[in-house]
């Protein structure tokens, strides 16, 4: 299968700019340009509306991505099963994935997997839930860490549970309790995750019908960290965001308990990768032993 007209192709909607993917991808401009025209041709499609400020996709050509999304990485994973069948792993491995989970376990299980597997490029993109749902759809990445209760139709494999926390500033009157009460959120200042960054803090406040005076709302959970130790006001986190942040803010369990559960999502097993199978095997392992 040709598929530079399908790599020019999202890379062009990715960058939104041809002199951008050309660049990239290592083409000329008139390059990009004249496959693109070639590829509307054969699909008698117009992909692409063209202007002085880039080129930006169709509603023809956002129908199509997610299929040539799908060839591009099955011809990937070809690849590498030919290769893995020669007991040889390369390619590239494309990884969703919370900042937190990003800094608290990929290193270490990317550290493992690249000691033995050198040859597979790996880059990965942090985002929250309903970016990486559909990363992952649109075959954007192979996996994606994140928390469970999406209602997509994708593969998940559960890693670890995940406590949520009360994160108050650092001389907040806890009154000697060992437990933060959900109902004592009522009425607080509070900073919130960004909608469909942390679906479990919202669902917690949700369920218990807690009803705090959200004044702030952040997509990144080191800022919210940051605005509560600044006496901004006062919050819930998961605690694998807190290891090495308990110490400018106190952090307290949830009263009643309340959880995330972690884990990989991918758009299914059988059209995995060898590097993506093998590499939530490791993701598995170093969880097990964390």
């Amino acid at each position: 299968m040709d598929n530079n007209k399908y790599l020019i192709f999202l890379e062009v909607a990715k960058q939104q700019n041809l002199s951008r993917a050309a660049e990239v991808l290592g083409y000329t401009q008139s390059g990009i340009s004249h496959t693109l025209k070639r590829l509307e041709n054969e699909m008698d499609l117009i992909l692409f509306e063209r202007s002085k400020n880039g080129a930006v996709l169709t509603s023809a050509g956002k129908e199509v991505y997610p299929f040539i999304a799908k060839l591009v990485q099955c011809q990937e994973n070809l690849d590498q099963t030919i290769l893995s069948l020669h007991n040889l792993h390369r390619g590239t491995l494309n990884i969703g994935t919370y900042s937190s989970i990003s800094r608290e376990w990929l290193p270490y299980i990317i550290q493992k997997f690249k000691q033995d597997y050198p040859s597979v490029k790996i880059h990965f993109k942090e985002g929250g839930n309903e970016d990486i749902i559909r990363w992952i759809k649109n075959r954007e990445v192979d996996l994606g860490f994140l928390s469970s209760g999406f209602k997509e139709n994708i593969e998940w494999i559960p890693l670890k549970e995940d406590p949520l926390m009360a994160i108050l500033p650092p001389d907040y009157d806890t009154g000697g309790q060992t437990h933060f009460r959900l109902k004592d959120f009522n009425g607080q200042t509070f900073i919130i995750s960004a909608l469909g960054t942390d679906i479990d803090i919202h669902n917690t406040l949700e369920k218990y019908h807690i009803r705090p005076d959200i004044q702030y709302s952040a997509k990144d959970d080191y800022t919210i960290i940051s605005m509560v130790a600044c006496h901004l006001g006062i919050s819930i986190l998961p605690n694998l965001v807190l290891n090495k942040y308990d110490q400018s803010v106190i952090t307290m369990p949830l009263k009643p308990y309340a959880k995330r559960e972690l884990g990989i999502a991918i758009a299914s097993r059988d059209s995995a990768s060898p590097s993506a199978l093998e590499f939530i095997e490791y993701a598995k392992q170093f969880v097990q032993q964390s």
